[in-house]
């Protein structure tokens, strides 16, 4: 049986879907309503081309997030685990960014052609991330000894508690 966390994250998770299919569901009809058929006279192949693969980045964005929100039920139909929270970090937060992007990338274009040069910033910030975490880690100057972080005992320990704490909620849950 779910506690009252599980199930305030459940409704959360939902609320959030919810939020972000309108967000994709308002962008396709604007640009639409507004590049199709108000502006049909600028309507080309590379257009359809663009509008198809901005509709792909978001199906594929959503449904990323939607695998982070599954709840996971017991054989009888109880809630165990209401999903991961949607609002953390990490690869989701990159998902609902790349979401945001592409709803922006869809509306912005109904203005002007050179705004799909948005989409450019995805394959940026990844380039930027992959040097900054995976090639060139150990090369940050300030705050970092040895492209170690300086942290005094206490904050460590407290880090140290914080995931602890968090692997124990998971291996509770699954």
């Amino acid at each position: 049986m779910a506690g009252a966390g599980a199930k305030k994250q459940f409704e959360a998770n939902r609320k959030k879907l919810s939020a972000l299919r309108i967000a994709i569901a308002v962008g396709i009809i604007a640009h639409a309503l507004i590049r199709m058929v108000l502006r049909q006279g600028y309507l080309s192949k590379w257009h359809w081309i663009g509008f198809g693969a901005t509709f792909m980045l978001e199906a594929f964005a959503y449904s990323a997030i939607s695998r982070f929100a599954e709840p996971e039920y017991s054989e009888s139909g109880e809630l165990l685990y209401g999903g991961a929270d949607l609002n953390m970090g990490g690869m989701c937060g990159y998902w609902h960014d790349l979401l945001y992007i592409s709803v922006f990338t869809q509306v912005a274009t109904c203005l002007s052609l050179y705004l799909w040069y948005t989409l450019l910033v995805v394959p940026g910030f990844a380039l930027y991330m992959l040097a900054a975490n995976v090639l060139l880690p150990g090369r940050e100057v300030g705050g970092t000894e040895g492209g170690r972080e300086v942290m005094d005992e206490a904050t460590r320990k407290k880090m140290e508690r914080t995931q602890q704490r968090a692997e124990r909620r998971r291996m509770k849950w699954r």
